[in-house]
């Protein structure tokens, strides 16, 4: 069975909603018309369910509230892949506690060791995550060169000449250096306007000296591209290999590396509470019968 996935765009002035829904075609090669029915009830409904419930959901005040208010933090998809493990860990270790089909003692086991699970992955996570930051800048930084290899016209050559993007560290020191010669010029000017008088006539703002602070370097190419370069498409592909990185990171450790590791640690102390209840059982039941 092939699966390919069809988009629902949904636009006004302040966001935009793509749905997507997976349209099953049958075989490569050969069409059925078995399933057209179902594929057409199937397609009425998941549009039905895009107009009446995510459009409406996502241009409601809540959604814009929550768009503004969280559009400026930092690390937002880590945050939520650990908010959508917890929720997950959280039914996985309810459910587990409530089955009724499992020996007690079993159920605890399983329980401590989805517990575990969660506690261990997303605090290894996050510092995965946190420490692999600064090579993955250098990947990025290497990616975006490479994409201003392939696409001349993102460079700005008109304002900033033929560079090479295989230099693009060096590029923007030399910026950088740039931009705090015009402050310090900027600042000249407006010190010899107070001194002569020459700065009658000029608004306030102008006169006002620009601080050395706002003069900073780059901390990484996004920054580069936003204050510089300003190419929207290689600041989405840039904010792209963030999403990548982290979710790579934990996709990585919840799934593989930390179930591993830990099923083995919380088997044996599963096994030892087990122990100590039943060695607590023995002496309470030898106490009454004594």
């Amino acid at each position: 069975m092939q699966v390919n996935f069809q988009t629902v765009n949904v636009n006004n002035r302040n966001m935009k909603y793509q749905n997507v829904r997976p349209a099953f075609t049958g075989t490569p090669h050969i069409h059925s018309k078995l399933f057209d029915p179902v594929k057409k009830q199937y397609d009425n409904l998941t549009e039905f369910i895009a107009r009446n419930y995510y459009e409406k959901f996502y241009r409601s005040k809540f959604a814009k509230k929550f768009v503004n208010k969280t559009k400026d933090v930092k690390n937002m998809t880590t945050h939520m892949s650990a908010i959508g493990a917890t929720l997950i860990s959280g039914m996985y270790t309810i459910r587990t506690l409530q089955n009724d089909k499992l020996d007690p003692e079993k159920r605890k086991t399983l329980a401590l060791n989805d517990v575990m699970t969660w506690g261990i992955s997303t605090a290894g996570s996050y510092f995965l995550d946190s420490k692999l930051a600064n090579w993955w800048d250098g990947v990025t930084t290497r990616f975006a060169a490479n994409y201003l290899l392939d696409h001349p016209k993102a460079k700005r050559t008109r304002t900033f000449g033929n560079w090479d993007p295989k230099n693009i560290n060096q590029f923007m020191q030399d910026w950088f250096n740039i931009k705090n010669k015009r402050i310090d010029e900027l600042n000249k000017r407006i010190e010899t306007s107070l001194a002569d008088g020459s700065y009658k006539g000029l608004r306030k703002p102008n006169l006002q000296h620009v601080k050395a602070e706002e003069a900073i370097p780059y901390k990484n190419i996004r920054d580069f591209n936003l204050d510089v370069l300003k190419n929207k498409r290689l600041t989405t592909l840039i904010d792209g290999m963030g999403v990548l990185k982290s979710l790579f990171v934990f996709g990585m450790v919840y799934r593989y590396i930390v179930p591993v590791l830990v099923m083995k640690p919380a088997n044996m102390l599963g096994a030892y509470i087990h122990k100590k209840n039943a060695e607590k059982e023995q002496v309470q039941e030898t106490n009454k019968a004594a």
